[in-house]
């Protein structure tokens, strides 16, 4: 990974089409099923499209006491010198519900004491109670209560998302509240990229609108004006490089911050490795090893199997596979396409288990991984 390592986050340290306030859906968030805005000659008229979001976009404004000052007289001098007070950052967020349901990046909203929202075009800073957070995939929900309806975001299908697409990203670059850039999907499926410098569940979409410190957690949309991304880093090094986290991975998400405050990971017990690539881009990934007793052992799954799909959802990559499982929940079944040499390809059905914690993990005699 030395090769991002000018990778930055886009959260500032130091200092929002919104649906309408209407009858609430039954779901946390609301899915927009309208087809994308047909093309058009010429750059497509955005001023409807972003005053209809900006109402749901928000600011989110974090401060972190200082830590306890050092006894000692001669170090205290220093510390007074390079701590000035209480350490400040600027994200930014969007509603998902009119109740007042925030999404915005977990690494926004980590190790803060204190957290307020901007909502509306007078920046009103409300409390912002921290609801979940998941740091594996850099979410975070949040909920402030404004005593009315809020407007919100409708969410779109990152599925779908296609190359050179138009997209907006709406946020607070620099604590530049309500800027909107505009740009094309430069491409999706980056999963080589670890901008936090910790291991997660990473499938970026890249974009070249222009996404800088502090539009972390503010949203990518399509031009029907609905979320397709959530804009998390940038690579410091490089112009019209920023990369944004797929909105069908927050939706995988969302539902157990809401109900729990964190993600339970399911697994299976395997390790895998990628296919080489080759003219007929074959699908699958070749399981290497399978976990003594795991869910995958039990069901039959063997070393050497390669595994194609998994709940209908086609495999490329071990990240992809990793994903499915992890957030399929625990002591659900699902289904997976196997191939296994001189045999034809057949459904194999795995009940999940949860993902052993790290002492576990290192008990095992083989490597494992959160497959």
């Amino acid at each position: 990974m030395a090769r991002w390592a000018g990778w930055m986050l886009v959260i500032q340290l130091g200092a929002w089409g919104a649906r309408s306030a209407a009858d609430p859906p039954e779901t946390l968030y609301t899915e927009a099923h309208s087809p994308p805005s047909a093309s058009v000659a010429g750059l497509p008229d955005l001023t409807h499209l972003a005053a209809g979001a900006l109402p749901a976009v928000v600011g989110v404004l974090t401060s972190q006491a200082a830590t306890n000052p050092p006894t000692n007289d001669s170090l205290r001098d220093l510390y007074d010198k390079l701590h000035d007070g209480p350490r400040k950052g600027v994200g930014s967020g969007f509603l998902i519900h009119r109740d007042g349901w925030v999404v915005t990046n977990a690494h926004v909203v980590e190790g803060a004491d204190k957290v307020e929202v901007e909502v509306g075009a007078r920046n009103t800073r409300l409390p912002g109670r921290v609801v979940g957070v998941d740091s594996e995939s850099d979410l975070a929900l949040l909920k402030v209560d404004a005593g009315r309806p809020l407007p919100y975001l409708p969410l779109g299908d990152s599925d779908e998302l296609k190359a050179a697409q138009w997209v907006l990203v709406i946020g607070s670059p620099f604590g530049l509240d309500h800027s909107v850039s505009f740009g094309i999907v430069s491409n999706t499926g980056r999963t080589d990229i670890s901008p936090i410098g910790r291991p997660g569940s990473y499938d970026f979409v890249q974009t070249d609108a222009s996404i800088n410190p502090g539009n972390s957690g503010g949203p990518v949309i399509d031009l029907a004006g609905r979320v397709v991304a959530i804009a998390t880093a940038v690579n410091a090094t490089g112009q019209g490089i920023g990369f944004a986290i797929p909105i069908n991975m927050a939706k995988t998400i969302i539902g157990q911050l809401r109900s729990s405050g964190r993600v339970v990971r399911s697994w299976m017990g395997v390790s895998v490795k990628e296919l080489p690539p080759d003219l007929d881009d074959t699908a699958g990934v070749e399981v290497t090893d399978v976990a003594s007793g795991g869910p995958a052992q039990r069901a039959g799954v063997r070393s050497g199997d390669v595994i194609t799909t998994v709940q209908g959802h086609t495999i490329r990559s071990a990240s992809r596979l990793r994903w499915y499982v992890s957030t399929a929940g625990v002591g659900n079944e699902v289904a997976l396409a196997v191939r296994r040499p001189g045999e034809a390809e057949r459904t194999v059905r795995v009940v999940l288990a949860q993902l052993p914690g790290p002492e576990q993990v290192r008990a095992e005699s083989r490597p494992v991984l959160g497959e």
